[in-house]
């Protein structure tokens, strides 16, 4: 084993750094885009990115950025405090509510699947569009079944491609 791992060849990180300007330039262009969505830009250690989004009254998403690659997503509810005791944004605290942490897990799904690293400002922006597709998270009515609750939750999943509204259990 240890004469072919000499032989391979070390693969090398390929991770585009684009300048931030640029980056800011893209949020603020995908903020523009949608009047119901503001975008707040933080850049707490310097090039990293990390948005507030807040979506109408009803969500706050952080979501941090390396340049233009999403890394994570956290949503929380809209009266929800998104900062921690020393007033910077609170990364890594789930919501205190069960639908929030749903979406959460639903935007970590969703980073997944919008994966197109030659077109990062593509990505950030289907992401968002997305994520926008929340604006009515209790208003909608499950596709599927039509009902507005099951076990007492919303449809909380969104379709990558129509954006329409499923429970968990009526996606398949």
């Amino acid at each position: 084993m240890g004469a072919s791992a000499k032989r391979r060849p070390k693969v090398q990180p390929t991770t585009l750094v684009l300048p931030p300007h640029y980056v800011d330039d893209v949020i603020s262009r995908i903020g523009r885009m949608f009047p119901d969505m503001s975008i707040e830009l933080f850049r707490p250690n310097g090039t990293s990115a990390v948005l507030l989004v807040t979506l109408g009254k009803v969500l706050k998403a952080i979501v941090v950025m390396r340049s233009l690659f999403i890394d994570r997503t956290i949503v929380r509810g809209f009266k929800e405090n998104v900062y921690s005791e020393d007033g910077k944004l609170d990364i890594w605290s789930k919501s205190n509510y069960q639908v929030f942490q749903k979406v959460t897990d639903h935007a970590t799904t969703a980073l997944l699947h919008y994966q197109l690293p030659q077109m990062p400002d593509v990505v950030v922006r289907s992401f968002m569009t997305w994520l926008r597709s929340y604006i009515k998270l209790f208003q909608a009515p499950c596709q599927r079944c039509g009902k507005y609750l099951q076990d007492g939750l919303p449809p909380t999943w969104r379709d990558f491609r129509t954006l329409e509204a499923f429970h968990d259990t009526c996606r398949q």
